[in-house]
């Protein structure tokens, strides 16, 4: 299809054999519609030995390619997106060539967005009861001249230049490009076709209203993605000066703890009761499954800590988590006696650095070895019937993390120090001088003492699983 190495830029560009010097535009049929076109590819002749005259006029043919293309899959397509990749093109092009050429280019522009014009079913003028020549351009010509010459901006023409400068964690750029593709689907459904520079703040509050307070989106959830695109701006207004920032101010308002229904959609997600623990833990399941919960339920850890465990990180009794979330998440934790045959079982004549769960696949987002354990863990217990779902509420109050509060309410119910419970859990933030007169080997006994005075629930479930 071509190159943009250090020859220059190829993009579309073929002489085919036979063809001698002459350049060829050249569009790629999706195999899907090979059979219907007849052809694995689309060739159209731009009539010109003369590489700089082929760049310029290979988007006028690679549209009318693409046309075709887009027919014969849908009809009814307008070929929007092929007109953005044209004019894009054309602005790459006319920030690199030289002064001379740049008339050429804008040339080239004017008389293409032209084409566009008469493609659209306008004249190129028309006159007024006084001779005066009104502008008759269609939107679809304007967009694309303003898009070419660098006067708009797609909405997402930055976002991964801004998400490279950042030093937010892979999850959070993937949130950052699923706002930004919502946003960008509303303003297709809604035809409003907008430009970085053009989203105003009316745009902001009819996506916000349209797209999540009219869909009932939790508050938390659509703030997330309000906040994306709001700093996405910020960062647009420090790199290139376009303010005012249209989604300043546009967060939705979080509803008064005091006023939530506890038992509504809007109430917390809550630990596992001592019944549904002695289901989940008295059910077949395979043998990961079954030790990482039996891990969580005794150690208050998250799932992704558990995950991030290796044979290394289980020595002297305790388990060592080597990062996390925020500071006081690095940590260790005193390995329950109830535990010890499932580390031992998992940690005997294996490498150190080995994971204690060698088969969980890793996503690549941030380390996170436990997604897919999550949801396989997520159809367990619905299976199980151990859900919650509130109507209305964007999910479950039950999930894999009901087993840390479980731990914890376990833990406070036992009369064990809500400091110490924190701190076995990595929610202390200032250990230092809650313990500062404890020497380490005291802190680790109130941590001990803390996790033994955690039990599993007994019952008969629980006797078929063979836990004590």
């Amino acid at each position: 299809m071509g190159s943009t190495s250090g020859r220059g830029d190829y993009r579309y560009l073929i002489q085919p054999r036979g063809s001698g010097t002459t350049w060829y535009a050249v569009a790629e049929v999706p195999r899907t519609l090979r059979e219907a076109l007849g052809k694995k590819r689309l060739l159209r002749s731009l009539k010109t030995e003369d590489i700089r005259l082929a760049r310029i006029a290979r988007w006028k043919a690679v549209d009318e390619l693409k046309s075709e293309i887009a027919r014969a899959q849908n009809p009814s397509d307008s070929g929007r997106e092929g007109l953005a990749e044209e004019a894009l093109a054309l602005r790459e092009e006319l920030s690199r060539v030289s002064a001379e050429r740049r008339d050429d280019i804008l040339y080239a522009i004017v008389e293409r967005a032209e084409q566009i014009d008469r493609a659209q079913g306008k004249p190129d003028e028309r006159r007024d009861g006084g001779g005066e020549t009104e502008d008759a351009s269609s939107k679809a010509a304007v967009d694309f001249a303003k898009l070419a010459s660098g006067r708009a901006t797609p909405v997402d023409h930055y976002i991964e230049r801004w998400l490279a400068a950042s030093d937010y964690s892979e999850r959070t750029k993937a949130d950052a490009r699923t706002a930004m593709a919502q946003f960008k689907a509303w303003t297709s459904k809604t035809e409003r076709n907008l430009f970085i520079e053009t989203v105003t703040d009316r745009d902001a509050s009819d996506f916000r209203d349209e797209a999540f307070v009219a869909a009932g989106t939790h508050v938390h959830t659509a703030n997330k993605k309000l906040s994306a695109l709001r700093q996405y701006w910020q960062w647009l207004d420090k790199s290139f000066g376009i303010r005012p920032n249209p989604w300043a101010g546009k967060s939705l308002a979080k509803p008064k703890a005091h006023r939530i229904s506890q038992d509504g959609p809007q109430g917390n997600e809550r630990p596992f009761t001592d019944d549904e623990v002695r289901r989940l833990l008295g059910a077949d399941s395979d043998a990961d499954l079954s030790d990482v919960m039996r891990i969580a339920a005794l150690s208050g850890m998250r799932i992704e800590e558990i995950g991030q465990l290796r044979v290394r990180d289980c020595e002297n009794g305790l388990f060592a988590v080597t990062k996390g979330k925020t500071p006081a998440a690095i940590r260790t934790i005193p390995i329950h006696t109830a535990l010890k045959s499932i580390v031992e079982r998992r940690t005997a004549k294996r490498d150190p650095t080995a994971y204690l769960f060698p088969d969980f696949e890793d996503t690549g987002w941030d380390g996170n070895r436990t997604m897919a354990l999550s949801k396989r863990f997520g159809y367990f217990r619905k299976r199980l019937k151990v859900d919650d779902k509130r109507p209305g509420a964007r999910r479950s109050k039950v999930n894999f993390h009901s087993f840390r509060r479980w731990f914890a309410t376990k833990a406070e119910d036992a009369g064990q120090r809500e400091n110490v419970v924190a701190a076995v859990m990595g929610h202390n933030k200032n250990l230092g001088l809650t313990f500062g007169h404890y020497s380490r080997a005291e802190l680790v006994e109130l941590k001990r003492e803390c996790v033994e005075a955690v039990k599993l629930p007994s019952g008969k479930s629980m006797v078929h699983a063979g836990v004590p």
